[in-house]
């Protein structure tokens, strides 16, 4: 059988073909409409469900090993950093408040535990597809229909399927940081608290916090910087001398994570490192490119804020993110596929949208190259492409009728400085 026919009906690699199997079954069937979106979000958990229970050592959801044996190191009285896993001789990566919270998983099994977080994992995704959802401003009659389809369509695609079968805590973060721009959205007075646990985590999200300020929403602001530092005092409390080693020492170490040169990095100083020589000119090149892009990012994401389109917002900083991080690994790349949203809500053509799923189909991969340089630097392209064009779309004169109606009745007045000026 050729590599890339085995890759492409592999489900260790992609579920896409035994999940539009599935589909293509139920519609010879004449299911139709909901219960048809209800097939193909059935098939994708059932699909990944399986995947979980059936991996095992030494390479199935290799990140939940590692982070569950270094919160047992804790529990044991050991530091959460000393665990390396025997095979690959990795370590825990995060800050100490992420280890942490994998504690709650050291009395399973290791088959009930792969399971149970992907579990996890699954519903997370779902709440991500809800809460885009809502960023859409999607009917609520459609929002069901329209998550069961994105969520079906997130799944088969790299960034999502690597994130299962490596049992990482990605798509937990993506929500966090949605459902918190979602409330945004409606004006909500907690909304901030979500972008600050996201950040307390792993530092990636922190642009979004960056981004509040700029676009001088005060509240929001402070809940995430509170929420940010009472989890990071919170470990601090817990696991004192990790904290110490982790901000004064393992936080500098980026060859920990790995090497910027690496073939599955997606980040621009990836691209950037497999083409030059270490040196003053390479690093003055990303310096370079990174302030572009990262202009490029604040000027259109405080554009979409005046907007009140947080869809927009999300896809931008949170593709900003991956750029201006050293390394990002493809399973990192999760505000790509809110960006693939953000272009099909407002694709007005077949055109348009077979764009679309041209752009979704690099994402899935199906030909197996996702480790090949080629494809990390077409996805880095697509970030940087997503930071400069995804489409800002403005309130219609109902939508912003409504959004003025809710925030000054009088329960919502105290959050009326959310409101972009």
């Amino acid at each position: 059988m050729p590599n890339w026919l085995f890759e492409l009906i592999n489900p260790w690699t992609t579920p896409l073909a035994l999940v539009a199997g599935v589909i293509t079954l139920a519609w010879i069937c004449r299911v139709r409409g909901r219960w048809l979106a209800v097939v193909a979000l059935t098939a994708a958990v059932g699909i990944a469900l399986w995947q979980a229970w059936k991996s095992g050592p030494p390479n199935g959801l290799l990140d939940l090993q590692i982070y569950t044996n270094s919160a047992r190191a804790w529990i044991e009285g050991g530091s959460i950093y000393d665990y390396q896993d025997p095979t690959f001789n990795l370590s825990a990566t995060y800050p100490p408040i992420g280890p942490l919270l994998f504690t709650s998983l050291t009395p399973f099994t290791a088959d009930g535990r792969e399971v149970l977080f992907t579990a996890v994992n699954l519903l997370a995704l779902f709440g991500c597809a809800w809460s885009v959802a809502g960023l859409a401003r999607v009917a609520p009659d459609r929002r069901f229909v329209w998550s069961s389809w994105a969520f079906a369509a997130a799944t088969v695609t790299i960034p999502v399927w690597l994130t299962l079968r490596q049992g990482q805590i990605n798509i937990v973060l993506w929500l966090l940081v949605l459902v918190d721009l979602d409330a945004m959205r409606r004006s909500s007075r907690w909304s901030g608290i979500g972008i600050g646990m996201a950040t307390a985590i792993k530092l990636l999200p922190g642009l979004f916090i960056l981004w509040l300020a700029a676009s001088k929403r005060w509240r929001p602001l402070n809940l995430a910087v509170g929420a940010l530092v009472a989890a990071t005092a919170l470990a601090w409390a817990l696991a004192p001398a990790d904290s110490m080693t982790y901000w004064s020492d393992l936080l500098w170490e980026s060859d920990r994570v790995g090497s910027v040169s690496d073939n599955r990095n997606n980040s621009v100083l990836g691209v950037i490192a497999r083409a030059l020589e270490p040196g003053t000119f390479r690093t003055g090149v990303w310096l370079a490119v990174l302030a572009a892009v990262l202009s490029v990012a604040l000027i259109r994401s405080l554009r979409a804020s005046r907007a009140n389109d947080f869809l927009a917002v999300a896809a931008i900083v949170g593709c900003a993110s991956a750029v201006a991080s050293p390394i990002s690994w493809t399973h990192h790349l999760g505000f790509l596929l809110v960006t693939l949203a953000a272009f099909w809500i407002q694709a007005g053509t077949s055109k348009e949208k077979m764009y679309c799923v041209v752009a979704w189909l690099f994402l899935v991969d199906p030909g197996g190259h996702g480790d090949d340089p080629w494809m990390s630097t077409i996805r880095a392209l697509m970030l940087v492409g997503a930071v400069c064009f995804t489409p800002i779309r403005k309130l219609g004169a109902d939508e912003m009728t409504a959004t003025v109606q809710t925030v000054t009745t009088p329960s919502n007045r105290a959050t009326n400085s959310a409101l972009p000026s």
